[in-house]
């Protein structure tokens, strides 16, 4: 081959991956970050964290800072905001839905912390 096809060849082969890694890219979760969304009320409201609030539930619970009866009570309230906390990570909650979950973490949160 002459030099000149090499250089054609490398180049398109680079152009090719190049397209593909901007692809992928375009393809990876974390819509609402896109959105304009404040990366700490990101962070609080993703499912990870939501679910991570049962166990500071009871361990408040345990530790004397709640009773159980109110660690029941906010419990059934975080399994109600759970699948907002997913539609919210995936872009699909309303914003009411984003409210009412804001809400529900901020009172758990308080809730555990005291």
């Amino acid at each position: 081959m002459t030099p000149m096809k090499n250089i054609i060849i490398a180049s398109t082969a680079v152009l090719a991956l190049s397209g593909a890694a901007t692809t992928i890219a375009q393809a990876q979760p974390g819509r609402f970050y896109e959105r304009g969304h404040d990366y700490r009320r990101a962070d609080r409201l993703s499912t990870s964290y939501v679910d991570s609030l049962n166990w500071q539930i009871n361990n408040a619970a345990r530790e004397g800072r709640i009773s159980w009866r109110e660690a029941r009570a906010l419990q059934t309230q975080l399994n109600q905001v759970k699948p907002l906390a997913y539609r919210y990570q995936t872009g699909q909650a309303r914003q009411w839905e984003v409210n009412r979950l804001q809400q529900t973490v901020d009172r758990i949160d308080s809730a555990v912390r005291d």
